[in-house]
């Protein structure tokens, strides 16, 4: 077993997996998909394996039936380790994410994400510094700044936690969801990536004894879904510290790759022959034809987020809980293939749409670029965006309320294209923003009216300490009054824990100049009422075999042109390709 003694591989699997679904225990016989289990997770799941010494990949959790073949499947893995001549420090490439950003135009400066977390009984203003200031210190992008030479981060020590965090007494009662909104606005006003302002943060302080709240604002540009996760972890894991009397720094593990080194890779990335290669595929997404039909064309003069429309729609437990597990698990599918089959017949439905539709997804961007990199504990905002092409013909049939064959064609589509888009949509961001030739071309085509946007499971269902506490939540994509909107319609989904089991949350936006309320209230409601024909069509099917899986996508440098008409894509965070199937573990970050 190559030095893996497999019994105890299990037991850190087991518990590895325990710990990211909150549940009491797993066994060797359980099944990653089977327990709720997506792309953003199984990240997770490679960044605890390897901490814990073993070497596995993200293929390897996605596909394999359950832990025990897992932990077959595992290697040795050294600890992680910076090399000496990377500390992260020093100037910082635009990657295309951030170049995205400034032409989006804009207040880049409340361009922000917030999380609100709960706190010990036993913290006091000084542990919380203590424990904000070894975070700031180990993460070099919460120390960056953008000054007329560009962005650069600067050296521990730099940043000091007494001048990022403020204390709000609550006398003896938790903070309510009024007050935490008005500070939290108050601390992204007080945002600034020109001064070097880039995280926030308010100890809502309860008294003596009792537990708060902390809420962390920091700007967009260095954050994402995923380094949410590891800074929430670095937090617990300082303050387990300075509990003990150690000292934080020494309990948080080091970070191999730093956001600075991915740049740079980034940047060569975008001027090689794989990349350039995929400029025909990329070419054929955007063809004309695909647009989503409005009462006007998209105007960043007067659509801006804050006079967006706003609705938020939950699909319950009952229906929720089985379709990230054991739907998906039957039906030989992952959570966001699950997710986009329901749009995709939702979408054969709306009104405003016609036989195709081009729609923006996003993906977390830590991917195999075949460098030498570990982005398992790197902070940054790694995002990929890339457009794709719904083809809804035939999928608007009477029988898909039912769950009958209009399902199945969709589902098969999904899969399909889904593995059909070549590295999982990065190689789109690389020409677009960072190759002139290729990025002009792509920059005239139509933008995708539609963006989507699965962030996968937020919190625990504990609430324990610095865990997500529902009741305040997090926005991961809170632009501030002024910004532009993107798309004339989006939606951003997430699950949260509740007594019941999963829950699947929707907070849909648009633009009220070229959509109205009831227009995307149908497409909201009519994706949910989708996602149970899935559900019921997962009843009548067995669990799909492994040949119904298409193995894989094209290799690198290898690029295919969608058909005139596509199948329907889907997000890829979840896509594997041929490139990706050993390593992608140290070159994938956590969530």
């Amino acid at each position: 077993m190559r030095g893996i003694d497999v019994t105890e591989a299990e037991r850190i699997l087991c518990g590895v997996l325990a710990d990211l679904f909150g549940i009491p225990e797993v066994g060797p016989q359980d099944g990653f998909v089977r327990l709720g289990g997506d792309s953003i997770i199984a990240v997770q799941v490679v960044g605890a394996a390897r901490r814990a010494g073993l070497r596995i990949s993200v293929r390897d959790v996605l596909t394999l039936p359950d832990v025990a073949a897992l932990a077959a499947a595992a290697r040795p893995s050294a600890r992680p380790a910076r090399p000496g001549g990377d500390d992260g420090v020093g100037p910082v490439l635009p990657t295309p994410v951030m170049r995205w950003l400034d032409e989006r135009g804009g207040p880049a400066d409340r361009y922000y994400q917030y999380l609100v977390v709960r706190t010990p009984a036993g913290l006091t203003g000084q542990s919380a510094a203590e424990v904000l200031q070894a975070v700031l210190d180990r993460h070099d992008m919460l120390r960056v700044v953008r000054d007329g030479s560009g962005w650069r981060t600067r050296p521990a020590g730099s940043v000091r936690a007494a001048q990022c965090l403020r204390r709000v007494a609550t006398e003896g009662r938790e903070a309510t969801a009024e007050e935490v909104a008005r500070e939290v606005h108050a601390d992204r006003d007080r945002l600034s990536v020109g001064g070097g302002v880039i995280v926030r943060a308010v100890w809502f302080d309860a008294g003596a004894g009792l537990p708060g709240a902390l809420a962390l604002v920091v700007n967009h540009v260095v954050v994402d879904g995923i380094s949410w996760r590891v800074l929430t972890g670095d937090l617990a894991r300082a303050w387990e510290a300075v509990a003990a009397g150690r000292t934080p720094a020494d309990a948080l593990d080091p970070v191999a790759t730093s956001f600075r080194r991915w740049s740079e890779l980034l940047t060569a990335e975008a001027a090689g022959e794989r990349t350039a290669a995929e400029a025909p595929y990329w070419s054929g997404v955007v063809r004309p034809g695909a647009g989503i039909a409005g009462r006007r064309p998209l105007d960043p003069a007067l659509d801006h987020e804050d006079r967006a429309g706003h609705l938020a729609l939950s699909l319950p437990a009952a229906t929720a809980g089985p379709l990230l597990t054991s739907v998906a698990d039957r039906l030989g599918a992952d959570a966001n293939e699950v997710l986009l089959t329901g749009l995709s017949l939702a979408l054969a439905r709306w009104r405003p749409c016609g036989p195709e539709v081009l729609v923006e997804l996003e993906g977390h961007g830590r991917e195999d670029i075949g460098a030498e990199a570990d982005l398992s504990r790197t902070v940054g905002w790694f995002t990929t965006l890339f457009p794709t092409r719904f083809a809804l013909d035939g999928l608007g049939a009477a029988d898909a309320e039912d769950g009958g064959p209009a399902v199945a064609e969709a589902l098969r589509r999904v899969r399909e294209q889904l593995r059909a888009i070549p590295r999982k949509g990065i190689g789109y961001g690389l020409l677009r923003h960072l190759d002139p030739v290729a990025g002009e071309e792509l920059a005239a085509a139509e933008p995708a009216g539609l963006g989507f946007n699965y962030l996968g499971r937020l919190g625990g269902p504990g609430g324990g300490d610095w865990q997500l506490l529902p009741a305040h939540g997090a926005r991961l994509d809170a632009p501030g009054p002024g910004m532009p909107m993107a798309h004339a319609v989006e939606v951003s989904a997430f699950v949260l824990e509740s007594a019941e089991g999963p829950v699947l949350h929707a907070d849909w936006a648009w633009a009220d100049g070229v959509h109205d309320e009831a227009e995307v209230r149908a497409l909201a409601e009519g994706w949910f009422r989708m996602l149970g024909a899935l559900v019921v069509h997962a009843d009548r099917t067995g669990p799909a075999a492994p040949s119904a899986l298409p193995s894989a996508g094209p290799s690198a440098g290898r690029s295919t042109v969608p058909p005139a008409v596509a199948p329907v894509s889907a997000l890829t965070l979840d896509a594997i390709g041929q490139d990706e199937l050993d390593d992608l573990a140290a070159s994938l970050g956590l969530l």
